[in-house]
């Protein structure tokens, strides 16, 4: 009898599975307006000091910074994004580098700039009316592969959207460790979404990407 209880129990987890599978992951919606005026977006860019900083904190001050090709990677999934949700008309990362250039070389000399008055400068520089900042805090890589891990990818990223104009700055704040499905049964859909998988720290970023730039009306 107690082994058909246990037969019944894992047939309805099964079925339970099964449904939650069927639902998949919805499509993100944006919760935001459009910024309405001329954008320019900025590369990624991984503070490693606190004053690099537009909020939040550094898990490990001073850290060593991420390799630039994994940044390059980013700054290349976010103009996918950003033109899969149709923002196109917008100046790119390469040509925000030169005001940025420009802005540090302006303060030399000058007692260190805090974070916003250094993006507020380089938004000025580009005569824009909307800055996108992205920024990576922490990035832990899968240890393991697809089927199997030691330790799941971990990413936290930030996003700021500033109004160079009013000075002020919209936060959209993404942070995700990769869950089995036994771990978190609630997150399974997102589990099968994911084919099932072990996924890799920048296929972690990319989805969290596509949500966040939504939460800023991109």
């Amino acid at each position: 009898m107690k082994r058909l209880v246990n037969l019944v129990s894992l047939a309805a987890f099964a079925g339970c599975l099964f449904l939650l599978a069927g639902c998949g992951t919805p499509r993100p919606q944006a919760t935001a307006a459009r910024p309405v005026g001329s954008l320019a977006v900025a590369g990624f860019t991984n503070p490693t000091h606190s004053w690099q900083l537009l909020a939040g904190y550094i898990p490990v001050e001073g850290a060593k910074p991420l390799n630039q090709a994994i940044l390059s990677k980013l700054d290349g999934t976010l103009q996918d994004t950003l033109n899969a949700h149709q923002v196109v008309d917008y100046k790119p990362a390469a040509i925000t580098l030169q005001c940025q250039k420009v802005v540090t070389f302006e303060e030399a000399g000058v007692p260190r700039m805090s974070a916003l008055k250094y993006w507020l400068g380089v938004g000025k520089c580009m005569s824009v009316d909307y800055l996108l900042v992205p920024q990576v805090i922490e990035w832990n890589e899968r240890q393991g592969g697809e089927m199997g891990v030691e330790a799941p990818a971990s990413v936290v990223l930030d996003f700021f959207l500033l109004d160079i104009k009013n000075q002020s700055v919209m936060r959209a704040h993404f942070e995700e460790t990769q869950e089995s499905l036994t771990e978190n049964i609630f997150k399974a859909n997102k589990f099968f979404s994911r084919g099932g998988k072990w996924v890799s720290a920048h296929e972690l970023a990319a989805e969290g990407m596509d949500v966040k730039l939504l939460e800023l009306g991109l």
